[in-house]
């Protein structure tokens, strides 16, 4: 056989021995691809699973955008940078703020995280009072969002309220039927109150003054006061308002001892003055408050879920 005509063969036959080669090795590539692909999805869903139900603060987007722009708050407060600080707490009041109206989740401990992490940032410069006053009103925002978030109905102090606030206190109620609708006046407890209501010193507001147990003011301008009481609102005037709920309009918690008393939508107004929480709750509530001290350590016992609490 000719040389030129071996040379050929043997070129021919290594070629052929190539391809064959190449062809085995992409075939174990696409399987090992296959097998990439699949083994992180295997691995997630048996992370997943073992994940506790209760969620933390980092592990839910919103809280965790929150948190970290507090981080950036004290950072930058420490660096000098307060202009910066200021709109790090701005961004996450508007962060706070959206949660809220979109009723989003919130992990246990993410009020008392975010509190802490703002007395960092306002301890960083306290003489500075622009930067204190961003930081008390993201407290606000906080307690507005944890009554937002209520949870299960504390005990009522009188049977003829239960019923309306099984809805208006269930943790588990779908967005769509959020906001509080005013309840039916189907209980001879339940009170329709249509004009604000004027109390003098040393009266005692009860079920047993108002004829009911429930007061049913969503008739009312949101911002109307529902009770009226001496224009002092100090504590010498001695008033006292028990067992009873509050739906709609608004109410100045100020110079009134409130005892075993649920606000449930109702606009709450606190001017720095001497206040008396007993057993209170605040069911999908906004609040009005001063941003001194006194209205920053109100609205850290809201944000907190304090039910009782003193200011004098």
């Amino acid at each position: 056989m000719p040389v030129g005509v071996r040379i050929f063969i043997t070129l021919l036959l290594i070629a052929l021995v190539g391809t064959f080669v190449w062809q085995g090795i992409q075939s174990l590539r696409r399987h090992w691809s296959s097998q990439a692909v699949e083994r992180p999805d295997e691995k997630s869903v048996r992370v997943n699973a073992s994940q506790p139900a209760t969620a933390k603060p980092e592990s839910i987007p919103w809280q965790r955008d929150a948190m970290g722009s507090l981080e950036s708050a004290i950072r930058d407060a420490q660096a000098g940078n307060l202009t910066a600080s200021e709109m790090d707490v701005d961004r996450a009041s508007s962060i706070i703020e959206a949660a809220r109206l979109q009723l989003s989740g919130a992990a246990p401990d993410f009020f008392a995280s975010a509190v802490a992490q703002l007395d960092r940032a306002a301890a960083v410069h306290p003489e500075n009072e622009r930067l204190t006053e961003h930081t008390r009103l993201v407290r606000i925002d906080l307690a507005e969002l944890r009554s937002a978030l209520a949870g299960p109905a504390p005990a009522v102090p009188a049977a003829g309220s239960a019923a309306a606030l099984a809805t208006a206190m269930n943790p588990s109620r779908s967005k769509s039927d959020a906001a509080p609708a005013p309840a039916a006046a189907t209980s001879d407890r339940h009170v329709m109150l249509g004009a604000p209501r004027s109390i003098a010193a040393g009266q005692v507001i009860s079920p047993a003054s108002f004829g009911g147990d429930y007061v049913d003011a969503t008739a009312m301008p949101s911002s109307s006061e529902m009770l009226e009481p001496p224009s002092s609102r100090l504590f010498v005037d001695n008033i006292r308002v028990e067992n009873l709920t509050f739906q709609g309009a608004a109410q100045t918690l100020d110079g009134i001892h409130w005892h075993n008393v649920i606000f449930i939508g109702t606009r709450l107004r606190y001017e720095g003055g001497e206040v008396d929480l007993q057993n209170v709750h605040f069911v999908r509530c906004t609040f009005g408050l001063t941003t001194d001290e006194r209205g920053a350590r109100l609205a850290n016992a809201i944000a907190l879920g304090q039910s009782s609490f003193i200011i004098e």
